[in-house]
């Protein structure tokens, strides 16, 4: 099951309002350009799969609070998400993160 996931979440994106069983409102704007991350996933080891880092830009005046998956660089599904570490942006700036899914 994580092979399968990691398989259709192939992009990564953040949003500035929490996801859930449908998409948060995804961050957009700033220069340079906020924009999904394609995820490069690791093979699955004992019901879990992590892609490897993923750095976004984050305009100014941003508060990120979560993280989601779709199909596509644009457009696309949303999959997924989960609420994050809250971070606000005064100035423009990067968030990192390491996506993980554990099947349980």
């Amino acid at each position: 099951m994580a092979t399968a996931y990691g398989t259709n979440c192939t992009y990564g994106a953040l949003s500035t309002t929490a996801p859930g069983s449908s998409a948060g409102t995804e961050v957009s704007g700033g220069s340079p350009a906020y924009a999904r991350i394609a995820t490069a996933w690791g093979a699955a080891s004992a019901s879990a799969i992590t892609s490897t880092a993923l750095t976004f830009n984050v305009p100014a005046s941003t508060s990120v609070v979560g993280y989601e998956h779709y199909t596509a660089e644009t457009a696309g599904t949303y999959l997924d998400g989960v609420s994050i570490t809250s971070q606000t942006f005064s100035s423009q700036g990067t968030y990192a993160i390491t996506p993980t899914y554990t099947q349980s």
